[in-house]
Order: structure tokens, then C-alpha cells, then sequence
């Protein structure tokens, strides 16, 4: 446990340069205990990441293995596309999980699952054992989509929850590139089995970690949760407060009711439903982006933008490098900016680079263009990478852990998520076939103009989180504009 700056007043020294270095030490330490456990679940956003990009390697080094079945674009579709059919179930189970065993627990025992499916993969005879780890992994990877941001979201203090909630969409992005990497210096079994070491080394560090302190509260156990939060946030004034506050909600929820008759009161507040909406369509704009059609298809879509096969695993790696810096940046400006003002400017910029790479692209096969330039397909693409990954690619990851009330987190969380597998798994598995019948500038299109219609609901709906309590977050959704909510951010930290 922290001792806070009130323990610095039991020590007798002088030097008021030394008082002020001990401080400042103190400090330090919630913030460096916030990282290193995130730090596991990052990787395990890595697996996450790798999962969704391992396709881009698997299928063009199964078309060209010699003396082996010619496979067709169907079962390649299912390739790609098995590991987001798999979200949904993950999903499923996710919320309830997280509640029944902790969020800490939960994502040990995710590891194990993950670490199994990659070694199936890797090690795999035939292409139905390879479908069968690939269903595992994204089985992995829609279990950990409500629960990482939740855990981490109640972990982190205010002034560092956006940055590593942000840190999650960054770590997906370098797990894509990594298995893009392993992918272009490796055969395939390989490199699979090289991402099993993510979700290794992230059960390593979770399990000496403690338990969010919410979850802990939550399950009436108050010393441990106390002594959770104090490690996780130290015991300035600010936190001891934010600490009172949580454990007088609970205290309130006493009351013995029914579960059923709980979940039925819970799911009908202003600040279960309406975060929900938001985050729904929030959700499925990012994907309806075609955000991850770009990691499955990644080495296709390369060869159209350049023109020929010459370089297309170098513009993959280039785009992911891109990406994971657009990414970088995206976790500065939030601290910076906010929520809101990112989620517009990205989904504004998003549309306009998709609608002109679709422009481009039809004027080259109508011959108006008579040849493509890589230097303008590729500069479009690397527009649409940088702007999407500012805002609408990891902004709804970052805000499902903050948006819902404490009771209602699992559920809600869990059936954002779950509503994003489906808007994944239909993207994925339509994308080659929307590719053959509208082309890709037709796709482009119909991807820009969905971000278009997703961004002014969220211009007109979506608030800003930025600095604010949890409890402050909820009451905003309860209370809207009333005089009680302005009084509570007045508390804002």
C-alpha cells in the first residue's frame, strides 16, 4: 500500500528540496502500478491484434504452397472470417465471466485459452484444425473485448484512463503488425506460434497483480478493496474521496432483490440505455469503416493500390508502422483534446479520404486514368490509416470502459462488444465478395459513406468523458443537464 504525502508529515527532515523529491516520488507510483498491470492486458490486446492480422500471412502463403490443395476463395474467406464469427460467442460469456470470477481472474484464465489456440494453429496438419484454432483465438478475442477496457477503466485514475485505455486500440495495432512481421520472415506455423508468447508473458504479469478494486467492492468485500484501490491509486485527498464516493454507491445497493428484478431495474436507468445506443452505433460505424477488413485483406488490397505483386509486404509493413504510430499519437491527443472533438475530426476525414480513394480508383478502371499511381493510391490509403486510427478505430474500445454505472458494466460492455463481432464478422466475410461484384472503389464508397452517416450521430449524441470520475460519467447519462449533475463536475478532478 501507498503511504500518500499525509505519511511525509511523520517524517522529520529539514530540507524542504528533499520533503518536496519524496513527494513527487509518491506520487509516481499509482502511475507506474496503472502501466505495469496494464501492461498485461496490453499484451493480451496483442494477441488480439496479431489475430486479426495473421490472415493477411496465412493466405496468400496457403495459395502458393506447392503440392498442396488449391483452395478456394470461399474457404479463404472463412479464413479470415472465422475468428470474427467467433467473437460473438466470446462475447457472450465475457460479461458474465467478469462478474463471476473478477476481471483479473478472468483475463488469466482468457491467457490460457489464447496461448491453446495459437499452438493449434501453429501446429495444425490440415486447413479444418487451422479453422478450428482460428475459432479459439477469436473466441479469445471477443471474451477480452468488454473486459479489458472494464478492467482497466477501473484501475486507472482519471487523469491516466484515457491514455491507457487508448493504449489498448495501440497494443491491437502492434499485435497486427508484429504477426505481420513474423508473417513476412516466416512461414506461417512459425509465426503462429511466435504470437502464443503474448498472452504468456500478459498472464505472467496479471497474476501478480491485485484485483479491480471495483469488482471487489461490488462483491461486499471492503479490506480488499481498500487495500486494491490504495495500491492501484494511492491516498491523496482526490482518491480517498473518489474511494468514499464508490463505497457509499454500493452501500446503497444493498437492498435484497431479486437478481432478475436487479437487472430489470438497472437496464431500465437513463445511464444503462442511452451510453448503450451510443456505444452500439459507435461500434458498428468502426467497422462499417472497413477499419478491419484492411488487416485481414491486407496483402490484396496492396497489390491493387500498387498495381502489380512487386512490394506488397513492404506496404503492408509500412501501413502498420503507420498505424501504430497514428495510434501513438491518438493516446497524446486524448489527454490533450478530448473524446469528442477526436471522434468528429476523425470520422469527417475518414469519409472524405475513403469517398476520393473511390473516386480515384473508379476513374483508373473507367480508363479516364490510364494508369494507377501508387504514389496517390497509396498516399489515400495512408490518409485513411492516420485519420481513422486518431479517432473512430480506438476511441469506442476506450470508451466502453468508462461509460457504463458500475452495476451494469458487464452487461452493457458486453453487449457493445457483441454487437461489434457481428458488425466485424459481417465485414470480413462480405469483403471479398463485395470486392468481386462493386469493386473496390464501390466498397470504399460504401464504407465512406456509413462513416458519414455514423458521424453525425455522433456529432448530435456522443458526450465527452475526458477528466471525469466515473460517478460523474453516470450521472451525466442520469441526470442530463439538471442542476445535480452540473454540481457533481464540479468535483471533476
Amino acid at each position: 500500500m501507498d503511504h500518500g504525502t499525509a505519511e511525509l508529515e511523520k517524517i522529520n527532515i529539514s530540507d524542504e528540496n528533499e520533503v518536496k523529491s519524496l513527494k513527487d516520488v509518491d506520487s509516481n507510483r499509482p502511475f507506474r502500478r496503472q502501466a505495469f498491470v496494464s501492461m498485461g492486458s496490453f499484451l493480451l490486446s496483442f494477441s488480439a491484434g496479431a489475430t486479426a492480422g495473421i490472415s493477411a500471412i496465412i493466405i496468400p502463403q496457403l495459395l502458393h504452397e506447392e503440392g498442396r490443395h488449391k483452395y478456394s476463395t470461399e474457404m479463404m474467406s472463412w479464413v479470415a472470417a472465422m475468428s470474427s464469427l467467433a467473437l460473438l460467442f466470446g462475447n457472450m460469456i465475457s460479461g458474465y465471466l467478469m462478474e463471476r470470477f473478477g476481471r483479473r481472474m478472468s483475463q488469466i484464465i482468457l491467457s490460457m485459452f489464447y496461448i491453446s489456440g495459437w499452438l493449434i494453429i501453429g501446429f495444425s496438419t490440415n486447413i479444418y484444425f487451422m479453422l478450428v484454432g482460428r475459432f479459439i483465438t477469436g473466441f479469445c478475442q471477443g471474451w477480452l473485448g468488454p473486459l479489458g477496457p472494464v478492467f482497466i477503466g477501473e484501475i486507472s485514475s482519471p487523469a491516466y484512463r484515457g491514455l491507457f485505455l487508448a493504449g489498448l486500440s495501440l497494443s491491437i495495432a502492434s499485435g497486427v503488425f508484429m504477426s505481420h512481421l513474423f508473417g513476412t520472415f516466416l512461414h506461417w506455423s512459425h509465426a503462429s506460434i511466435l504470437c502464443a508468447l503474448f498472452p504468456l508473458l500478459g498472464c505472467v504479469t496479471l497474476y501478480f497483480s491485485p484485483e479491480s478494486p471495483s469488482w471487489l467492492a461490488s462483491k461486499n468485500d471492503i479490506d480488499k478493496c481498500k487495500k486494491s484501490f490504495y495500491w492501484y491509486r494511492g491516498n491523496s485527498l482526490v482518491m480517498q474521496n473518489e474511494l468514499d464516493k464508490m463505497l457509499a454507491e454500493y452501500e446503497k445497493k444493498k437492498e435484497v432483490k431479486p437478481k432478475w428484478e436487479t437487472l430489470k431495474d438497472n437496464i431500465q436507468k437513463p445511464e444503462f440505455w442511452k451510453p448503450l445506443c451510443i456505444m452500439i452505433v459507435f461500434f458498428i460505424v468502426t467497422q462499417l469503416s472497413g477499419i478491419n477488413v484492411i488487416c485481414a485483406y491486407t496483402t490484396d488490397i496492396m497489390k491493387v493500390l500498387i498495381g502489380n505483386n512487386k512490394n506488397t509486404y513492404t506496404a503492408m509493413l509500412a501501413t502498420d508502422i503507420l498505424r501504430v504510430v497514428a495510434l501513438i499519437t491518438a493516446c497524446i491527443l486524448l489527454r490533450r483534446i478530448g473524446r469528442r472533438p477526436l471522434a468528429i475530426f476523425s470520422g469527417v476525414f475518414t469519409t472524405l479520404s475513403l469517398i476520393t480513394l473511390s473516386i480515384y480508383l473508379y476513374l483508373v478502371e473507367k480508363r479516364i486514368i490510364r494508369h494507377i499511381s501508387p504514389l496517390i493510391s497509396l498516399g489515400l490509403m495512408a490518409i485513411y490509416i492516420v485519420v481513422s486510427n486518431l479517432g473512430i478505430s480506438p476511441l469506442p474500445w476506450n470508451m466502453v470502459g468508462e461509460v457504463f454505472a458500475s452495476e451494469t458494466k458487464g452487461l452493457g460492455s458486453g453487449i457493445s462488444v457483441m454487437m461489434t463481432s457481428m458488425a466485424f464478422f459481417g465485414t470480413v466475410k462480405t469483403a471479398p465478395a463485395m470486392f468481386h461484384s462493386i469493386g473496390h472503389h464501390g466498397t470504399y464508397l460504401f464504407y465512406g459513406l456509413s462513416t458519414l452517416c455514423g458521424t453525425v450521430f455522433l456529432y448530435f449524441f456522443l458526450p465527452e468523458t475526458r477528466g471525469k470520475t466515473l460517478l460523474q460519467i453516470a450521472e451525466h447519462f442520469r441526470y442530463g443537464n439538471k442542476e445535480k449533475s452540473k454540481e457533481s463536475n464540479n468535483h471533476c478532478v
